[in-house]
């Protein structure tokens, strides 16, 4: 574990919210080229009937990829302080100083997201187009985000004897370890990379608007209901179902979502929706 990089005179610089930068940054960066492309492909006719073919400014995409990270961000840490709420309690203020540490990666894309839509609203722009060009560029940024995790020393796992465990500062007394656990967030990291793969090369095949999203939502509800099971640290219980919270919510988001992917794609006249 290597929580802090650096420090810039008394300020620490956190591996948590380097890496999150780093990963936002890729993601912007990788939803300028998917927007260069389409556009492209809208010009030689290439692009398939029955999704949106109006083309997107570049500088455009770029004034809204900016501002969404800074949305983005914002938003890592409103979830942060809504999940933890307990720890300033007493002195709020300890709210904005963001550089002592606290950021939950899922508050980008739910903020972003959000964002996206008002402001693809505001200037008329394809959502679900946009949408689907971001969404590979978020599971880059999660993969990297994750890895953050792990140097941060948060979102470990279950004690157990495999030669890859670490040792992770626990929630007990100070100096504390934790016994050699599974390093879940390496391995959240590793499933993030295979879906960032999986959504790059859907997002070049024929698919309606907003199918690569929802093949985004569902396949990181399936990876959060296996890694839980190895995971331990702050992760939240339903001891009634004995499974955690993001668990029982990607059982009621998976079937859901397949339904609207499969709705989607046969109202825009593509036969096949598979994720």
């Amino acid at each position: 574990m290597h929580p802090i990089l650096f420090h810039l005179g008394p300020m620490p610089i956190r591996a948590y919210g380097v890496l999150i930068l780093i990963g936002f940054s890729l993601a912007l960066r990788y939803l300028i080229i998917a927007t260069r492309r389409r556009n492209k492909r809208i010009e030689d006719g290439s692009l398939p009937q029955g999704v949106s073919h109006q083309p997107v400014p570049e500088e455009r995409a770029f004034d809204m990829a900016i501002l969404g990270l800074l949305i983005g961000i914002i938003g890592t840490r409103v979830v942060f302080v809504a999940l933890h709420w307990d720890l300033f309690r007493d002195d709020p203020w300890e709210i904005f100083r963001i550089w002592m540490g606290g950021l939950s990666f899922i508050g980008g894309p739910l903020f972003g997201y959000a964002f996206a839509w008002w402001y693809c609203h505001r200037h008329r722009l394809p959502y679900g187009a946009l949408a689907d060009m971001a969404a590979p560029g978020f599971a880059l940024a999660y993969t990297f985000g994750r890895i953050g995790c792990f140097l941060n020393g948060c979102c470990y796992g279950r004690a157990c004897d495999l030669p890859w465990a670490v040792r992770f500062h626990s929630d007990g007394p100070v100096g504390a370890m934790t016994p050699p656990s599974h390093p879940t967030q390496i391995y959240a990291s590793l499933m993030s990379l295979v879906i960032f793969a999986v959504l790059h090369r859907k997002l070049n095949r024929a698919h309606a608007d907003g199918t690569v999203l929802i093949t985004y939502l569902i396949l990181y509800a399936v990876y959060r209901f296996i890694n839980d099971f190895f995971r331990a640290g702050a992760t939240s219980r339903i001891v009634a179902l004995g499974l955690t919270d993001g668990q029982a919510t990607a059982l009621i988001a998976v079937p859901f979502l397949l339904f609207v992917l499969v709705r989607l794609n046969r109202s825009a006249g593509f036969r096949s929706a598979g994720v």
